[in-house]
């Protein structure tokens, strides 16, 4: 799967045909559909993508059917570049404390705009977003390296190996033990995805 990089994300907003529009936003799809699985906050952050750019088109070619509905900008939540940036900040910092006013602050936002605006973005509050992030980069780690737990703990931003059994298990019904040792006895050929963020971009 391909993830959603920055020169890709510049170039869909600088898209001037709406079937190069259609394009991306077949290919974005296309990833939420694989990444509904794995990494479903990915799938619902794919789909907030796609809603944006396919306004934006609407917009840019159709700018009497948003004339029609004056209050858009309010029901759109963040800009693109906003939830870009905050999504990549969030993937490159999530060994570390990340607060919702510190992710406000980001793009300009007091916390509670911040958090209403995010939330009508992604359907995800940004707390439940950020421990998504946690726990698809604690899956990550235990499919691809032998850390132990308390490590890779550490690694995703989490207190201790019983916090991240908390989190883990609140949000995928297993504990990481027995969901590390359920990945291994598959066989190799069983598809097997990477986490790496798909969405994140600037």
């Amino acid at each position: 799967m391909t993830a959603i990089t920055a020169p890709r994300a510049e170039a869909m907003s600088r898209l001037a045909r709406p079937s190069e529009a259609f394009a991306c936003l077949a290919e974005m799809l296309q990833e939420a559909s694989d990444a509904v699985e794995d990494d479903p906050f990915a799938a619902r952050a794919c789909l907030a993508r796609a809603t944006m750019l396919l306004r934006e088109v609407q917009a840019r070619h159709a700018p009497e059917a948003s004339a029609e509905r004056p209050d858009q900008s309010q029901a759109l939540g963040l800009a693109r570049w906003q939830l870009n940036r905050v999504l990549l900040h969030v993937d490159q910092h999530l060994g570390e404390s990340l607060l919702i006013r510190d992710l406000a602050q980001l793009i300009g936002l007091s916390p509670g705009h911040f958090a209403r605006a995010f939330r009508r973005s992604t359907g995800v509050a940004p707390r439940g977003f950020v421990l998504e992030r946690r726990v698809a980069r604690a899956k990550q780690l235990m499919r691809t390296t032998d850390l132990p737990l308390s490590e890779i703990a550490l690694a995703c931003g989490l207190s201790d190996q019983a916090h991240l059994s908390r989190i883990f298990r609140r949000y995928t019904g297993n504990t990481p033990n027995a969901w590390r040792r359920e990945w291994h006895d598959r066989p190799s050929s069983a598809g097997r995805r990477d986490d790496e963020p798909r969405v994140a971009s600037l």
